[in-house]
């Protein structure tokens, strides 16, 4: 296998990938750096493949001169072998890793994610004394981080909710919070003083009983740390505990919505007693984090979650730069598994999710710049159609927005728009040839959208630049100092009155980052006034006057709600999907149509 591996280096590190037989000039020192290692060490490694019949090599003649090597064996027929080899003896990481190689050509790397994914799916390992029922996905966004106190992307909020529990838990279909942490709460009548009573006998991951200690911490961490979601506290005036399992917070002012900063996942608690570390987060979740490296997250049982225990024993997330989108959930070795249909899910294996939010641009009133001109951000308005988008890209853009919520999409009356009119709102604004930087998240989407929308400005003259941000990249301040307008895609969750705060508030939204103190003291005071409006049905009308604003000033431009299919195999049972259009891992379970379904050792 040593000598597979030194192959392998060898050949995806030559320039024009060569074939079989085909001589390349190379030199002693080229190689050092391929392997690592010293010129003495890389004459023997050349000898041993030599003699194997993975090269032929004739020596240059002096020093420092070009040698010959000539390829014996096949790229493609040896990498598949040893991809093989290393799937056999279950070496995931060491897959990983080479289907992940930068210098890997595109066609053999589709081939050995063919393989890679007959190892994904359900699995079943068989030990001393039982089976466990493995989940094997993978993923193509490596997080950058697992701190609730700073989660970003739906992805880190998905995993974060089956490693952490928090205080309450919102409920999609009554639209209300049901206990969680706390089997149950109180207010006073004007909502200023709020008391949370803890369950008894919930335990963490390391084995300690929680307590009112490990709310007050949770809740003070955020503040220590800076959290962008600090905003949901700072009402606080004081916190007061009665033993282990009383906490009461008593508030400056009324927020009849504090109920909900208590279910958002920034307040997932967390113990107090233990550093957090995030590769090692510990929770009272029906998971814990066994492993987090670089290449996978795995997240085992935990075998005294206070509810009801997930069926799977564990889940081994795979982060594969570059693999696209893989939500499916396979069963490799069990193809002959009988469909099941289960919750009104498709048992086909396919769900269609409709997502929550919608894509839109924000326009950047922190920079000096044209973006603050009324008149080009209605010409942006007319150059993003989202009648012409929605059509002349498909996919997963289901239909046109003209709020964030898609309820109130489907009332708009959406007309195709002019380009001439464009062009004259444009000569309105004195744009006077000068670049416009568009940012945008870097997801295959989004670069879509930012290109084709780069393509109808520069037909009316509009000149633009398209900037990626990666998601490691997302607390940066580069897009609030260069960019004039960002594309960008808010998935909110079911909670959408608490959605609405943290979009406006919430120092991580681009929405907030970019918007001026003119328009954050306009927001703040609608909001706080919010926050007191006793039925959801106001809060509701509150939410269509803020979005007229918007709408009506250009203050972002709303584009598309998009729509997730979720794919897995129709034996799978318990699939729900969360606000994200994520598949709850803790439902999932299997109907075993055998009595001795194939296993691994």
């Amino acid at each position: 296998m040593k000598s597979v591996r030194h192959y392998l280096s060898i050949m995806l590190a030559l320039p024009g990938n060569p074939g079989k037989g085909t001589g390349v000039p190379v030199t002693i020192e080229d190689l050092t750096e391929v392997l690592s290692c010293t010129p003495r060490n890389v004459k023997l490694i050349l000898r041993k493949l030599a003699e194997e019949g993975f090269i032929a090599w004739q020596a240059g003649m002096g020093r420092g001169n070009s040698s010959r090597m000539t390829p014996l064996r096949d790229l493609d027929e040896v990498t598949n072998e040893y991809f093989r080899d290393l799937l056999a003896k279950d070496k995931m990481k060491e897959a990983m890793d080479l289907i992940s190689h930068k210098d890997l050509p595109v066609p053999l790397r589709d081939q050995l994610r063919g393989l890679l994914d007959e190892r994904f799916g359900f699995q079943v390992e068989r030990t001393v004394s039982s089976t466990v029922d493995v989940l094997r996905i993978t993923i193509n966004h490596k997080f950058d981080t697992l701190d609730p106190a700073f989660a970003s992307t739906a992805a880190e909020v998905y995993v974060l909710q089956q490693i952490c529990d928090k205080l309450v838990a919102f409920d999609t279909r009554s639209k209300t919070y049901l206990p969680s942490l706390a089997h149950t709460w109180e207010s006073d009548e004007e909502g200023s003083r709020w008391t949370f009573y803890l369950r008894k006998g919930v335990r963490f991951h390391h084995g300690r009983t929680l307590t009112s200690k490990d709310v007050e911490y949770t809740l003070r961490r955020l503040k220590d740390v800076r959290s962008p979601a600090r905003w949901q506290y700072e009402e606080i005036d004081r916190v007061e505990t009665r033993g282990d399992r009383v906490i009461s917070f008593h508030l400056k002012r009324p927020n009849r919505m504090f109920l909900h900063f208590f279910g958002s996942y920034y307040m997932s608690i967390l113990p107090h007693d233990v550093e957090f570390s995030g590769t090692a987060i510990v929770g009272t979740g029906p998971f814990r984090m066994a492993e987090f490296t670089d290449r996978v997250m795995k997240l085992e049982v935990h075998g005294d979650y206070f509810g009801e225990r997930a069926f799977l024993d564990r889940v081994e997330l795979w982060f594969t730069p570059g693999h696209g989108p893989n939500d499916q959930y396979q069963l490799p070795y069990w193809e002959d598994a009988s469909p099941h249909k289960n919750g009104g899910s498709d048992p086909s294996g396919e769900i269609e999710y409709r997502m929550t939010g919608c894509q839109f641009i924000v326009f950047n009133f922190r920079k000096e710049g044209i973006a603050r001109n009324r008149s080009f951000r209605k010409a942006m308005r007319l150059l993003f159609d989202r009648l012409a988008i929605t059509r002349d890209l498909k996919g997963n853009r289901n239909a046109p927005a003209d709020s964030f919520m898609p309820d109130r999409s489907r009332l708009a009356n959406f007309q195709a728009t002019s380009l001439e009119e464009a062009k004259a709102h444009m000569r309105d604004s004195g744009y006077a040839g000068q670049t416009i930087k568009l940012y945008f998240f870097d997801n295959k989407a989004l670069h879509d959208d930012a290109g084709w929308l780069q393509k109808r400005c520069e037909s009316i003259g509009l000149r633009v630049s398209l900037h990626p941000v990666s998601f490691i990249e997302y607390y940066s301040t580069e897009a609030v100092r260069e960019a004039d307008l960002m594309i960008n895609c808010e998935a909110l969750e079911d909670d959408l009155e608490w959605e609405y705060l943290r979009l406006f508030l919430d120092e991580a939204s681009y929405v907030r980052r970019f918007f001026d103190d003119g328009q954050h003291a306009w927001l703040e005071e609608k909001l706080r006034a919010y926050v007191k409006i006793p039925s959801p049905e106001q809060r509701i009308k509150a939410m269509d006057e803020i979005e007229w604003r918007l709408r009506d000033e250009d203050w972002l431009l709303f584009g598309y709600h998009p729509s997730k299919i979720s794919r897995y195999h129709p034996a799978l049972n318990g699939v729900t999907l969360d606000s994200f259009g994520w598949i709850d891992f803790s439902k999932l379970w299997i109907k075993h149509e055998r009595e001795d379904p194939p296993c691994r050792p």
